[in-house]
Parts: structure tokens; C-alpha cells; sequence
């Protein structure tokens, strides 16, 4: 296992899957006060960039929440005509911070992502329980 310096992690300006994954679960275990000054150098950079292979797997999750395989929109669609056209016309995806998701005493810090459509327009989600939450 990989043993990282979490605070230059968490300065630098792109992520793998791995890279990403263990920032947060890192976060998970500190503290809070600890993990809001670590995640506080993330959400500094205004989106990090993340590697190829997580956004085009990011970009797969987001058109199976609300299109089938053969693109026929589900009955049960989270989105809206933003949403929908950001989903269909995919440019990027990029790290906001972690956002706290907290139940209980323990720190649950999950991704929060910006997605953007290749006309520039964008929406910002975090995922927790399995369901999307789309902020913005």
C-alpha cells in the first residue's frame, strides 16, 4: 500500500482513482478540524483535474442514472435540461473539495465534482447512500 504526504496530495493539480480514493479515506480518519484544514487545499485550486480514465468512468455513471444503454431516458431521471445536456455533451470532470456527508460522529467526506459540458456549462454533485446530489 502506498504511503502518500497527504498535504502535498492534496495540493496537486490532478488525480488518478487511487490518488483520489486514499485523500479520502485519509480525510475520513482525521479528525474533523484536521481534515477540514487538509481539504481546505483542495477546495483552494477551484477543481482539480482528474486523470482520463476517472472521467470518462465518472461520465459512464452519470448517463446510467438517467438514460438507458440504447439512450432512452429513464422514467426516474435526476436531471434537468442542463443536467441532461452537461450528461450527453461531455467535456470534463473535475474535483471541487470533499463534502462532509457526516451521519453521526464520524467524519464521511465524499467527492464533490464539477461536471462540465463541452459548451462550458456545468453542474456540481457529490454522490453518498448511492443517490446523486446536485448542488449546482
Amino acid at each position: 500500500m502506498a504511503k502518500y504526504d497527504y498535504t502535498k496530495l492534496a495540493k496537486q493539480k490532478k488525480y488518478s482513482e487511487k490518488e483520489l480514493n486514499a485523500l479520502k479515506n485519509h480525510l475520513n480518519k482525521l479528525d474533523l478540524k484536521d481534515a477540514n484544514k487538509l481539504n481546505d487545499f483542495v477546495y483552494a485550486k477551484d477543481g482539480t483535474k482528474l486523470d482520463k480514465t476517472l472521467v470518462q468512468k465518472g461520465f459512464k455513471y452519470l448517463y446510467s442514472l438517467g438514460f438507458t444503454p440504447k439512450g432512452v431516458e429513464k422514467r426516474n431521471n435526476p436531471y434537468g435540461y442542463r443536467e441532461k445536456y452537461i450528461v450527453k455533451n461531455p467535456k470534463t470532470i473535475e474535483l471541487l473539495s470533499y463534502h462532509n456527508d457526516t451521519r453521526g460522529r464520524f467524519n464521511n467526506f465524499q467527492p464533490y465534482y464539477r461536471a462540465i459540458g463541452k459548451d462550458g456549462t456545468s453542474m456540481d454533485y457529490f454522490v453518498s447512500g448511492g443517490k446523486i446530489n446536485i448542488w449546482g
